[in-house]
């Protein structure tokens, strides 16, 4: 067998292997009501194979979604948006010097939306909080997207080989409140 050849099927199994460490976790949401202390209580559950992952959004914030992203739609503010997603490890090495000079040179890679301009990254905090026992690496940037100043937190979080991210886009003006919101959220995940 060939050097080329040998160097093909590597890949190959990496790209798997990566991809069925993101098989089992499935953020299609389901809500569970617990009555505590008589009082119901409603939380989002995704799933890990058997594990229950549970996670409480900000009140009036709803869940919906698929296999590998959740959204969440924020009532008061219908040009905000947060997602949950799920993703291989084989796009951006998250936690390391290398990722921060990507992103500095291809802020695209942050998944901003088709028509943005004027992208500027203000703030990359390596582990701003550790979600259920894993680190974090946070992307703040501002934006323009048709005429509106916008801004997006990126949290990524290292989860057993693939990353889920957190995101949240909002207009300017919004963005503190909803990102005290959006992130004080996600101390309440478990078992991620």
């Amino acid at each position: 067998m060939s050097a080329k050849a040998r160097t093909v099927i590597v890949i190959v199994l990496y790209v798997l292997g990566a991809l069925s460490a993101r098989a089992d976790l499935d953020l299609s949401p389901t809500v569970e009501v617990k009555n505590m202390e008589r009082v119901p209580m409603s939380h989002v559950v995704f799933h890990d194979g058997a594990t229950s992952i549970t996670y409480q959004p900000p009140r009036g914030w709803s869940v919906s979604g698929s296999h590998d992203s959740a959204a969440l739609d924020i009532t008061d503010h219908p040009q905000a948006k947060a997602y949950i997603q799920s993703a291989p490890r084989v796009r951006i090495p998250a936690f390391d010097d290398k990722a921060l000079q990507l992103f500095q040179q291809n802020p695209r890679l942050l998944g901003l939306p088709r028509g943005a301009k004027d992208i500027q990254i203000t703030a990359v905090t390596a582990n701003p909080l550790v979600i259920d026992g894993h680190p974090t690496l946070e992307v703040d940037l501002n934006y323009s997207f048709f005429g509106q100043k916008c801004a997006r937190s990126l949290i990524l979080c290292d989860r057993k080989g693939a990353e889920v991210s957190f995101v949240l886009d909002s207009l300017a003006p919004d963005f503190t409140m909803l990102s005290a919101m959006f992130r004080r959220s996600l101390f309440s995940i478990e078992n991620l």
